[in-house]
Protein backbone atom coordinates (compact mmCIF):
# COMPACT_ATOMS: atom_id res chain seq x y z
CA UNK A 1 0.00 0.00 0.00
CA UNK A 2 1.47 3.35 -1.06
CA UNK A 3 1.63 6.52 1.02
CA UNK A 4 -1.32 7.94 -0.94
CA UNK A 5 -3.37 4.77 -0.40
CA UNK A 6 -2.70 4.93 3.34
CA UNK A 7 -3.84 8.57 3.39
CA UNK A 8 -7.05 7.69 1.56
CA UNK A 9 -7.71 4.71 3.85
CA UNK A 10 -7.11 6.81 6.98
CA UNK A 11 -9.49 9.50 5.72
CA UNK A 12 -12.23 6.94 5.07
CA UNK A 13 -11.76 5.37 8.54
CA UNK A 14 -12.02 8.81 10.20
CA UNK A 15 -15.20 9.58 8.27
CA UNK A 16 -16.67 6.21 9.21
CA UNK A 17 -15.84 6.64 12.91
CA UNK A 18 -17.31 10.13 12.89
CA UNK A 19 -20.49 8.86 11.28
CA UNK A 20 -20.78 6.07 13.90
CA UNK A 21 -20.41 8.65 16.67
CA UNK A 22 -23.13 10.85 15.21
CA UNK A 23 -25.53 7.95 14.72
CA UNK A 24 -24.91 6.65 18.23
CA UNK A 25 -25.48 9.96 20.04
CA UNK A 26 -28.00 11.71 17.86
CA UNK A 27 -30.18 8.74 16.92
CA UNK A 28 -32.91 8.78 14.32
CA UNK A 29 -32.67 12.48 13.55
CA UNK A 30 -29.23 12.12 11.96
CA UNK A 31 -29.99 8.70 10.51
CA UNK A 32 -32.83 10.32 8.61
CA UNK A 33 -30.40 12.88 7.14
CA UNK A 34 -27.78 10.29 6.25
CA UNK A 35 -28.66 10.09 2.50
CA UNK A 36 -28.41 13.88 2.23
CA UNK A 37 -25.08 13.95 4.04
CA UNK A 38 -23.76 11.09 1.88
CA UNK A 39 -24.82 12.94 -1.27
CA UNK A 40 -23.04 16.06 0.00
CA UNK A 41 -19.88 14.07 0.75
CA UNK A 42 -19.90 12.50 -2.72
CA UNK A 43 -20.45 15.90 -4.31
CA UNK A 44 -17.53 17.44 -2.43
CA UNK A 45 -15.34 14.46 -3.38
CA UNK A 46 -16.28 14.91 -7.05
CA UNK A 47 -15.52 18.64 -6.91
CA UNK A 48 -12.16 17.96 -5.26
CA UNK A 49 -11.27 15.23 -7.76
CA UNK A 50 -12.26 17.32 -10.77
CA UNK A 51 -11.24 20.88 -9.93
CA UNK A 52 -8.64 20.75 -7.15
CA UNK A 53 -6.33 17.72 -7.08
CA UNK A 54 -5.61 17.60 -10.86
CA UNK A 55 -3.93 21.00 -10.46
CA UNK A 56 -1.93 20.22 -7.30
CA UNK A 57 1.35 19.24 -8.92
CA UNK A 58 3.78 17.59 -6.51
CA UNK A 59 7.56 17.63 -6.83
CA UNK A 60 8.46 14.03 -6.03
CA UNK A 61 12.12 13.48 -5.14
CA UNK A 62 13.30 9.90 -5.66
CA UNK A 63 16.67 8.60 -4.38
CA UNK A 64 18.15 5.53 -6.08
CA UNK A 65 21.26 3.65 -4.99
CA UNK A 66 23.35 2.73 -8.05
CA UNK A 67 27.12 2.85 -8.23
CA UNK A 68 27.48 3.60 -11.95
CA UNK A 69 24.57 6.02 -12.37
CA UNK A 70 25.54 7.76 -9.14
CA UNK A 71 29.10 8.26 -10.38
CA UNK A 72 28.08 9.53 -13.84
CA UNK A 73 25.20 11.81 -12.84
CA UNK A 74 26.61 13.02 -9.51
CA UNK A 75 24.53 15.89 -8.16
CA UNK A 76 22.91 16.73 -11.47
CA UNK A 77 19.19 17.47 -11.43
CA UNK A 78 17.31 14.91 -13.53
CA UNK A 79 13.59 15.41 -14.13
CA UNK A 80 10.98 13.06 -15.57
CA UNK A 81 7.73 14.37 -17.07
CA UNK A 82 5.00 12.09 -18.35
CA UNK A 83 1.44 12.07 -19.69
CA UNK A 84 0.94 15.80 -20.10
CA UNK A 85 -2.25 15.36 -22.19
CA UNK A 86 -2.25 19.03 -23.12
CA UNK A 87 -5.46 20.58 -24.44
CA UNK A 88 -4.18 24.14 -24.09
CA UNK A 89 -1.53 25.91 -22.07
CA UNK A 90 -3.66 26.64 -19.06
CA UNK A 91 -3.29 26.81 -15.28
CA UNK A 92 -1.75 23.34 -14.89
CA UNK A 93 0.79 23.85 -17.68
CA UNK A 94 1.81 27.29 -16.39
CA UNK A 95 2.29 25.85 -12.90
CA UNK A 96 4.45 23.08 -14.37
CA UNK A 97 6.63 25.54 -16.29
CA UNK A 98 7.08 27.59 -13.11
CA UNK A 99 8.18 24.48 -11.18
CA UNK A 100 10.70 23.58 -13.90
CA UNK A 101 12.10 27.10 -13.91
CA UNK A 102 12.70 26.85 -10.15
CA UNK A 103 14.28 23.38 -10.42
CA UNK A 104 16.68 24.41 -13.24
CA UNK A 105 17.10 20.80 -14.44
CA UNK A 106 20.27 19.54 -16.06
CA UNK A 107 18.39 16.82 -17.96
CA UNK A 108 14.70 16.29 -18.70
CA UNK A 109 13.33 12.87 -19.65
CA UNK A 110 9.90 12.77 -21.33
CA UNK A 111 7.89 9.54 -21.39
CA UNK A 112 5.07 10.25 -23.80
CA UNK A 113 1.44 11.35 -24.26
CA UNK A 114 1.76 15.09 -24.81
CA UNK A 115 -1.69 15.52 -26.41
CA UNK A 116 -5.30 14.57 -25.78
CA UNK A 117 -6.68 11.80 -28.02
CA UNK A 118 -6.74 13.34 -31.52
CA UNK A 119 -6.12 16.66 -29.79
CA UNK A 120 -4.36 19.89 -30.70
CA UNK A 121 -0.73 19.15 -31.50
CA UNK A 122 0.13 22.85 -31.85
CA UNK A 123 -0.47 23.46 -28.14
CA UNK A 124 1.68 20.48 -27.15
CA UNK A 125 4.49 21.55 -29.48
CA UNK A 126 4.31 25.08 -28.08
CA UNK A 127 4.70 23.67 -24.56
CA UNK A 128 7.68 21.53 -25.60
CA UNK A 129 9.31 24.61 -27.13
CA UNK A 130 9.34 26.21 -23.66
CA UNK A 131 11.22 23.36 -21.97
CA UNK A 132 14.84 24.05 -21.08
CA UNK A 133 17.60 21.89 -19.60
CA UNK A 134 21.31 22.61 -19.20
CA UNK A 135 22.51 19.36 -20.81
CA UNK A 136 19.58 18.16 -22.89
CA UNK A 137 16.06 16.80 -23.21
CA UNK A 138 15.29 13.26 -24.38
CA UNK A 139 11.87 11.76 -24.99
CA UNK A 140 9.67 9.14 -26.60
CA UNK A 141 6.10 9.22 -27.93
CA UNK A 142 3.05 7.58 -26.35
CA UNK A 143 -0.06 6.02 -27.85
CA UNK A 144 -2.05 9.28 -27.64
CA UNK A 145 0.68 11.03 -29.61
CA UNK A 146 -0.03 8.60 -32.48
CA UNK A 147 -3.81 9.16 -32.36
CA UNK A 148 -3.31 11.32 -35.45
CA UNK A 149 -0.44 9.62 -37.29
CA UNK A 150 0.06 12.51 -39.71
CA UNK A 151 0.24 15.13 -36.97
CA UNK A 152 2.55 12.95 -34.88
CA UNK A 153 5.29 13.54 -37.47
CA UNK A 154 5.47 17.16 -36.26
CA UNK A 155 7.18 16.06 -33.05
CA UNK A 156 10.28 15.18 -35.06
CA UNK A 157 10.02 16.94 -38.43
CA UNK A 158 9.02 20.27 -39.90
CA UNK A 159 5.60 20.38 -41.54
CA UNK A 160 5.60 19.13 -45.15
CA UNK A 161 9.28 18.37 -44.87
CA UNK A 162 11.64 15.60 -43.84
CA UNK A 163 13.93 18.11 -42.14
CA UNK A 164 14.34 17.80 -38.36
CA UNK A 165 12.18 20.25 -36.48
CA UNK A 166 13.67 23.33 -34.87
CA UNK A 167 10.56 24.17 -32.87
CA UNK A 168 11.85 22.51 -29.67
CA UNK A 169 14.99 21.04 -28.09
CA UNK A 170 13.74 17.49 -27.50
CA UNK A 171 15.75 14.53 -28.86
CA UNK A 172 13.01 12.02 -29.68
CA UNK A 173 14.14 8.38 -29.69
CA UNK A 174 12.21 5.84 -31.76
CA UNK A 175 13.67 2.42 -30.99
CA UNK A 176 17.05 4.08 -30.98
CA UNK A 177 19.71 5.28 -28.56
CA UNK A 178 22.11 8.14 -27.98
CA UNK A 179 25.37 8.14 -26.09
CA UNK A 180 25.46 11.07 -23.68
CA UNK A 181 28.95 12.13 -22.63
CA UNK A 182 29.23 13.76 -19.21
CA UNK A 183 32.29 14.94 -17.25
CA UNK A 184 32.28 11.82 -15.03
CA UNK A 185 31.46 9.24 -17.70
CA UNK A 186 29.06 8.30 -20.47
CA UNK A 187 25.54 6.95 -20.39
CA UNK A 188 23.28 5.43 -23.02
CA UNK A 189 19.77 6.91 -23.31
CA UNK A 190 17.44 4.44 -25.03
CA UNK A 191 13.94 5.05 -26.34
CA UNK A 192 11.33 2.33 -26.86
CA UNK A 193 8.74 3.49 -29.37
CA UNK A 194 5.09 2.46 -29.11
CA UNK A 195 2.40 3.03 -31.72
CA UNK A 196 -0.57 0.97 -30.57
CA UNK A 197 -2.71 1.41 -27.48
CA UNK A 198 -2.03 -1.07 -24.68
CA UNK A 199 0.74 -2.84 -26.62
CA UNK A 200 4.47 -2.97 -26.34
CA UNK A 201 7.12 -3.85 -28.90
CA UNK A 202 8.27 -7.42 -29.49
CA UNK A 203 11.77 -8.41 -28.47
CA UNK A 204 13.10 -7.99 -32.02
CA UNK A 205 12.50 -4.24 -31.78
CA UNK A 206 15.07 -4.10 -28.96
CA UNK A 207 17.97 -5.16 -31.18
CA UNK A 208 19.24 -1.57 -31.02
CA UNK A 209 19.81 -2.10 -27.30
CA UNK A 210 22.21 -5.07 -27.45
CA UNK A 211 25.51 -4.47 -25.62
CA UNK A 212 24.53 -0.93 -24.60
CA UNK A 213 24.56 -0.99 -20.82
CA UNK A 214 24.29 0.64 -18.36
CA UNK A 215 21.45 2.70 -19.79
CA UNK A 216 18.52 4.94 -19.05
CA UNK A 217 15.57 3.43 -20.94
CA UNK A 218 12.52 5.56 -21.78
CA UNK A 219 9.28 3.66 -22.36
CA UNK A 220 5.73 4.95 -22.28
CA UNK A 221 4.27 1.60 -21.25
CA UNK A 222 5.75 0.09 -18.06
CA UNK A 223 5.06 -3.43 -19.35
CA UNK A 224 8.22 -3.02 -21.43
CA UNK A 225 10.07 -3.65 -18.16
CA UNK A 226 9.31 -7.35 -18.71
CA UNK A 227 11.35 -7.39 -21.93
CA UNK A 228 14.60 -7.03 -20.02
CA UNK A 229 16.30 -9.71 -17.95
CA UNK A 230 17.04 -9.14 -14.29
CA UNK A 231 20.78 -9.22 -15.12
CA UNK A 232 20.64 -6.13 -17.34
CA UNK A 233 21.80 -2.91 -15.73
CA UNK A 234 19.08 -0.56 -16.88
CA UNK A 235 16.99 2.13 -15.24
CA UNK A 236 13.65 2.47 -17.00
CA UNK A 237 11.42 5.53 -16.81
CA UNK A 238 7.79 4.95 -17.74
CA UNK A 239 4.33 6.46 -17.40
CA UNK A 240 0.97 5.72 -19.06
CA UNK A 241 -0.79 4.48 -15.90
CA UNK A 242 -1.43 7.91 -14.30
CA UNK A 243 -1.22 6.00 -11.01
CA UNK A 244 -4.74 4.89 -11.88
CA UNK A 245 -6.07 8.45 -11.24
CA UNK A 246 -8.12 6.88 -8.43
CA UNK A 247 -7.00 4.19 -5.92
CA UNK A 248 -8.23 0.74 -6.92
CA UNK A 249 -6.88 -2.68 -5.85
CA UNK A 250 -4.66 -4.51 -8.33
CA UNK A 251 -7.14 -7.38 -8.76
CA UNK A 252 -9.79 -4.93 -9.96
CA UNK A 253 -7.40 -3.40 -12.49
CA UNK A 254 -6.87 -6.93 -13.82
CA UNK A 255 -10.60 -7.57 -14.06
CA UNK A 256 -11.18 -4.43 -16.15
CA UNK A 257 -8.22 -5.25 -18.41
CA UNK A 258 -5.51 -2.86 -17.19
CA UNK A 259 -2.58 -5.19 -16.61
CA UNK A 260 -0.11 -2.29 -16.54
CA UNK A 261 -1.94 -0.73 -13.57
CA UNK A 262 -2.27 -4.07 -11.82
CA UNK A 263 1.49 -4.68 -12.00
CA UNK A 264 3.10 -1.25 -12.18
CA UNK A 265 0.62 1.45 -11.21
CA UNK A 266 3.14 3.95 -9.80
CA UNK A 267 6.47 4.26 -8.05
CA UNK A 268 9.73 2.34 -7.91
CA UNK A 269 10.25 -1.28 -9.02
CA UNK A 270 13.39 -3.42 -8.88
CA UNK A 271 14.23 -6.94 -10.01
CA UNK A 272 17.86 -8.00 -9.94
CA UNK A 273 19.95 -5.30 -11.61
CA UNK A 274 17.08 -3.74 -13.56
CA UNK A 275 15.09 -0.91 -12.00
CA UNK A 276 12.10 1.20 -13.03
CA UNK A 277 10.19 4.25 -11.90
CA UNK A 278 6.60 4.76 -13.10
CA UNK A 279 5.31 8.32 -12.91
CA UNK A 280 1.72 9.30 -12.14
CA UNK A 281 2.12 11.92 -14.86
CA UNK A 282 0.63 15.38 -15.11
CA UNK A 283 -2.62 15.26 -17.08
CA UNK A 284 -5.64 12.95 -17.17
CA UNK A 285 -7.28 10.67 -19.74
CA UNK A 286 -10.73 9.10 -20.13
CA UNK A 287 -12.16 11.04 -17.17
CA UNK A 288 -10.69 14.37 -15.95
CA UNK A 289 -10.49 13.28 -12.30
CA UNK A 290 -7.68 12.54 -9.85
CA UNK A 291 -8.37 11.29 -6.35
CA UNK A 292 -5.41 10.66 -4.02
CA UNK A 293 -3.24 10.41 -7.15
CA UNK A 294 -1.78 13.89 -7.51
CA UNK A 295 0.11 14.86 -10.68
CA UNK A 296 3.86 14.80 -10.18
CA UNK A 297 7.17 16.11 -11.42
CA UNK A 298 9.73 13.39 -10.67
CA UNK A 299 13.23 14.50 -9.62
CA UNK A 300 15.77 11.65 -9.70
CA UNK A 301 18.80 11.50 -7.41
CA UNK A 302 21.30 8.69 -8.05
CA UNK A 303 23.59 7.80 -5.18
CA UNK A 304 26.89 5.91 -5.76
Amino acid sequence: MTRHDRKAFKLLINLFQRKRFILKHKGKKYFKNFPLMLALLLSLTAIYGRWIEPYQIEVHHVWIQDEYFGKVFGKKILVQLSDLHINNIGKRERTLLKILKELEPDIIFLTGDYVKWEGDYDEALMFLSRLKAKIGIWGILGDYDYSNSRESCLFCHEANSGRPTKSHRVHFLRNSSELVNLPDGSIQVEGIDIEETESFPPEKSLQFFINKEPAIVLSHNPLSFQLFSKDQNIFMLAGDTHGGQIPLPSWLWRVIGYKKNALYSQGFFEKGHKKMFVSRGIGTSHIPIRLFRKPEVVVLHFLP
